[in-house]
């Protein structure tokens, strides 16, 4: 039987947390808007939620428009390679919600980004429809697949609490919350 994933604590508060986790973050940002050039990923900002580890497998989240990423204060006792990878699919759900229907998968599952200004309105309305309404596993592989159009590294998941890392892993189990 395979280990189980255990809750982590920490003694640090959540000014402490922050300190140690936003370099990181920012570092996850700026890929995405020099690397990947978007732009408007400059928008989003990190906050540090002591509610945030509601489960053992909780970290992070980002708000639905993008411009808010929250991690709790127990991120910071993960490995170094878990931080990196969470800020990368946090920064994917980021640039999804603040591009809207810009990036879909392909037939393989790897994000391609459409040219808003070479669609036509009737089709672009069909595309921002089914992005509305698309199910929480495609909302999270789609993260996992703008993370890695965007950063070259490919998401996996990994241990007990299969948390996100960059080129190790497996790909995110379906119905994974």
């Amino acid at each position: 039987m395979g280990e189980a994933c255990q809750q982590i604590e920490t003694d640090l508060d959540v000014e402490q947390a922050l300190d140690i986790l936003a370099p990181y973050f920012e570092a996850a940002r700026e890929v995405y808007v020099e690397d990947a050039g978007l732009a408007r990923c400059k928008r989003a900002k990190l906050y540090c939620a002591p509610w945030m580890h509601d489960s053992p497998r909780h970290f992070a989240a980002c708000r639905d428009d993008g411009l808010i990423v929250l991690a709790a204060p127990e991120m910071v006792e993960l490995p170094e390679p878990m931080v990196i990878g969470i800020f990368g699919h946090e920064m994917g759900h980021a640039a999804d919600f603040l591009y809207p229907a810009e990036f879909a998968l392909d037939q393989e599952g790897e994000c391609v980004r459409r040219e808003r200004d070479r669609i036509d309105d009737v089709q672009w309305a069909r595309f921002v429809k089914a992005w509305e309404h698309r199910d929480d596993d495609l909302v999270e592989q789609s993260a996992d697949a703008i993370a890695y159009w965007a950063t070259g590294h490919r998401i996996g998941y990994l241990g007990p609490c299969q948390l996100q890392v960059f080129d190790r892993g497996r790909a995110r189990p379906q119905g994974l919350r």
